[in-house]
């Protein structure tokens, strides 16, 4: 009883082992097949981070000047406390930034384009898939800049 429910698992083992190639992508028509979502995904991720940037932006841009005018002329055309809690919530900014992984969604790109020249489609889905998830990580490190950049911008009016 105790060898057969050991050549059953053994035999299990080995077939699941088997069948796990059967599910990767082989050739690169199936490796475009299953990496279409993925891309789906993430061009609607660089839709929904472009905005952001660009508010961002623009209230970055305020906050320069008014610290651009202080510079120059010594006076602030805000109260003085929103200004320091502005300057507070920049260094925020700073910290959330820093943090950052801006040259890794590109890495890892240019690692799935090398395996796919290889051959490694199933090397170059993984890459991909991490892609996906730096873009998720990145676009939520966004959104809470952005949520602190409104707060800048209501303390700078």
């Amino acid at each position: 009883m105790k060898k057969t429910l050991t050549t059953l698992l053994a035999a299990a083992a080995v077939t699941c082992c088997m069948a796990f190639p059967a599910f990767a992508a082989e050739t690169k028509a199936e490796y475009k097949e299953e990496v279409a979502p993925i891309r789906a995904e993430l061009q609607e991720l660089n839709d929904q981070i472009k905005p952001l940037r660009e508010e961002n932006k623009e209230i970055s841009a305020r906050f320069k000047a008014i610290r651009q005018e202080k510079k120059e002329t010594g006076n602030l055309s805000i109260d003085k406390e929103n200004w320091k809690q502005a300057k507070a919530l920049r260094k925020e900014i700073r910290e959330l930034t820093g943090e950052s992984d801006k040259g890794k969604v590109k890495t890892l790109r240019a690692q799935a384009k090398a395996a796919v020249q290889e051959g490694s489609y199933d090397t170059a889905l993984e890459c991909m898939n991490q892609v996906l998830e730096v873009k998720k990580a990145r676009l939520e490190c966004l959104q809470e800049i952005n949520a602190i950049w409104d707060q800048i911008d209501a303390l700078l009016k």
